[in-house]
């Protein structure tokens, strides 16, 4: 159980223990305060110390005994905010931790020199002295195995905070003390210019982007059985069907009254929706949470799926449109198959940047197209990726920063241009630094400070601040991303601290595309690893069986053939639209039918094939489009039928056949036993109707009694085999049926009293 938080302001007692406490926070808990008055004199030495103090106590899982989280830091000081810090202190041991102390200190005069350096201090790698004491607090004694919550609070005319005569980011030291363990951790105090007099530089520009997309999708049973049997959707759905059914299935939870409440009827709309594909009530409720977010953040750039905005019905101000369903562009270059893609179902079309207007616009939006941006996805950009993704229409990328793998002295422009056989491309990289912490991921796993968003968030506003200083006349304009998948409470973090930061100037992604670029060039540096593809393949070969499962439907089951060219495709926004009760349930043409089949299942593939690489919610689109092609097959099937019992040479052994869909369909039946001598015809062709039935016999012949069991299985005109295999049971009882038995019988008889006959008549040898 965990000790409630404790709220502390700074002490300023005259007692012993209190003095101690001072002395600490002060830089006590350094070996060498004499040498932090020189900001060069540091040693190795020094280093050493603080670190062997820092990793003094263990528990024996080899974590430190005692572990400190920056729950809350105040991201931006200024002349009137003072500063606030909440720290977790938990014991990781299998002893209590005795009372304590945790102090707060600061260097009021440093200037970082350079990002090593940071980068250095954020490890715990170097000694820089923290002579400026921000305060202490109290920590209870801390139970086995639990945490307690301190906070400190600073008033903004506090000595070490008014100490700061220049703005930028200081060390900042969290020292805690309970007994002879003592645990060491360092982050940073970033200073505004607010209130000092320091000369005012230009601030340097930064572009913050992040994709609107989702890879929770989910099926809706009902309507992809209502296509399949060709039924009005609104007639045959259930209040108990649609998106919110499957979404509880796929999720393993369950969907209460309460939850469709508090996620603002998505779930309820849901249940009356005809559509096949749909996204899950949680990620509708995490669209709406998005909207309040962008909504106060007007210079955060959003580059939204077309898809997911249209079926999340969300209308937010974006800076651009991407790729439909967020299609992994680079890992489709480092696959380099694209037959293996059409195979599949994903065909070029399905993800050009004039498609993705056109979605857009279908899902009501503004005629205006919007500007187009390809967004990186599992793989790294290649010069094939750029290459396809400029003949797709797409002449702006995102990049991460693995794009370029220059190391220079300082931070640059992160805009390129690359000159590709399709034309030119703009792409535009992100920052390393700036992008791990704001993906929520700390800059190393030494960054102790940064295992939490309040830590990471004070260690992002330390780096702008830095990157603006390092060269402040200099103009750069750098991109920062956020992931398909941080909060819209981070993200809001981050915006608030970013729009308070005065050394930067938040701008657009077209002013970023058209800046002077940072380099010209008709090649990529870029990492030399090979990408793991592995899974996408899996992906790929799962999708190509479940569609040819479709087209085997259509070629060689249904009794009006029907070859792939001849299927009738769809406008690939049928469903898109809305309209799909209107269009799919469109009367007695199997080839429009199954071109409705055909846009369900590519669109599960599309799905399947985002950008954020293969996960548990590729897989569920995957095995959706294979659950589509198995029901579909499954449609035509063998009836159960009763054991048979025979009691001649032949016999007729009945077989019904079922056919649910809604056209007729023309197939083989097939029996073998597993006996020699009783056995059955082998095949029969057989057709059967639209939503019916139909018999055929098999012509059973024994040679004795006995039992023997026929497997009886359906394939198509081709003779593969498909669909379910049902077991009969045949039992033999021969039984004298006709004369010519009869006198087969009796002449044995007959021979046999002759044989006896001469057994007892026969005259015997004289030697006998």
């Amino acid at each position: 159980m965990n000790l409630p938080a404790i709220k502390h302001r700074p002490h300023h007692g005259g007692r012993f223990a209190h003095a101690i406490v001072a002395m600490l926070a002060a830089g006590a808990m350094l070996l060498a305060p004499a040498a932090w008055a020189d900001e060069s004199n540091t040693t190795d030495d020094s280093s050493s110390a603080q670190t062997q103090q820092a990793q003094s106590s263990q528990s024996k899982s080899g974590k430190p005994a005692e572990t400190l989280t920056i729950a809350q830091s105040t991201p931006i000081v200024t002349a009137s905010s003072g500063f606030h810090l909440q720290v977790i202190v938990t014991n990781n041991s299998d002893v209590d931790a005795p009372a304590g102390t945790l102090a707060a200190a600061t260097n009021a005069l440093f200037t970082f020199a350079s990002r090593s350096d940071m980068q250095s201090w954020a490890e715990n790698g170097t000694n820089i002295p923290t002579p400026n004491p921000l305060g202490s607090v109290d920590v209870p004694a801390i139970t086995a195995g639990n945490s307690t919550t301190v906070t400190l609070d600073v008033a903004a005319d506090q000595q070490a905070l008014a100490a700061i005569r220049n703005w930028g980011p200081k060390p900042l030291t969290i020292a805690y003390i309970a007994g002879n363990t003592r645990s060491i951790m360092h982050s940073f105090l970033t200073r505004s210019s607010d209130g000092l007099s320091t000369a005012q530089t230009p601030a340097m520009n930064l572009t913050v982007a992040m994709p609107l997309t989702s890879g929770d999708w989910q099926t809706n049973e009902t309507a992809i059985t209502n296509l399949i049997e060709e039924t009005d959707s609104t007639s045959s759905s259930s209040p108990a069907s649609g998106k919110a059914q499957e979404s509880t299935e796929s999720n393993g939870t369950s969907n209460t009254k309460s939850e469709e409440t508090e996620n603002g009827g998505a779930a309820t709309s849901a249940e009356q929706s005809s559509e096949p594909l749909l996204l899950s009530a949680e990620s509708i409720a995490q669209t709406k949470a998005l909207e309040q977010t962008v909504a106060k953040h007007p210079r955060l750039q959003i580059v939204a799926d077309p898809l997911y905005l249209q079926e999340s019905g969300s209308k937010p101000t974006i800076a651009g449109v991407m790729q439909p369903a967020d299609f992994d562009i680079t890992a489709y270059a480092a696959i380099n198959n694209a037959s293996a893609y059409t195979n599949a179902g994903v065909t070029d079309a399905q993800w050009t940047a004039k498609n993705a207007q056109t979605i857009y616009a279908a899902a009501g939006n503004a005629t205006d197209a919007p500007d187009t941006y390809a967004w990186q996805g599992s793989a790294d950009w290649t010069m094939d990726a750029l290459t396809k993704a400029r003949a797709q229409g797409y002449s702006t990328v995102i990049a991460g920063a693995s794009f370029d793998n220059e190391q220079t002295d300082t931070v640059h422009t992160g805009t390129y241009v690359i000159n590709t056989t399709a034309g030119d491309v703009t792409v535009l990289k992100e920052q390393s630094e700036l992008g791990t912490l704001a993906h929520g991921q700390a800059t190393s796993k030494e960054a102790t400070a940064e295992t939490s968003d309040a830590g990471r968030l004070a260690r992002l506003m330390a780096q702008s601040a830095f990157y603006q200083m390092e060269q402040p006349y200099t103009t750069r304009n750098l991109l920062m991303t956020f992931t398909r998948t941080n909060s819209s409470g981070w993200i809001d973090q981050v915006m608030s601290a970013l729009e308070q930061a005065s050394w930067l100037n938040l701008t657009d992604l077209s002013t970023m595309a058209n800046t002077d670029p940072y380099h010209v060039s008709d090649s990529v540096n870029q990492s030399t690893d090979s990408p793991d593809t592995s899974a996408t393949q899996t992906v790929l070969n799962q999708l190509t069986a479940s569609r040819q499962g479709i087209l085997r439907l259509a070629s060689s089951i249904l009794k009006e053939r029907i070859q792939s060219d001849d299927i009738v495709s769809l406008d690939p926004q049928t469903l898109a639209r809305r309209d799909a009760d209107s269009t799919i349930n469109h009367g007695n043409d199997p080839k429009q039918w199954l071109g409705s089949l055909l846009t369900v299942h590519d669109g599960m593939a599309l799905r399947a094939l985002t950008g954020s690489g293969p996960s548990g919610s590729h897989q569920r689109m995957a095995q959706a489009a294979q659950n589509l092609s198995d029901t579909l097959l499954g449609s035509v099937s063998i009836t159960p039928s009763e054991p048979v019992s025979v009691f001649s040479e032949s016999a007729k052994m009945p077989i019904t056949v079922s056919n649910t869909l809604p056209y007729a369909v023309s197939v083989k039946v097939n029996s073998i036993t597993d006996s020699m001598q009783i056995v059955t015809s082998r095949t029969n062709d057989v057709v059967i109707p639209a939503h019916g039935e139909a018999q055929v016999a098999f012509t059973i012949r024994v040679s004795t009694s006995g039992s023997a069991v026929a497997h009886v299985s359906l394939s198509d005109r081709q003779n593969v085999a498909f669909g379910n295999t049902q077991d009969t049971t045949i039992t033999s009882v021969l039984r004298i049926s006709d004369a010519s038995g009869f006198i087969i019988i009796g002449f044995a008889v007959l021979l046999g009293l002759v044989g006896l006959w001469r057994q007892f008549n026969r005259k015997k040898d004289p030697d006998e």
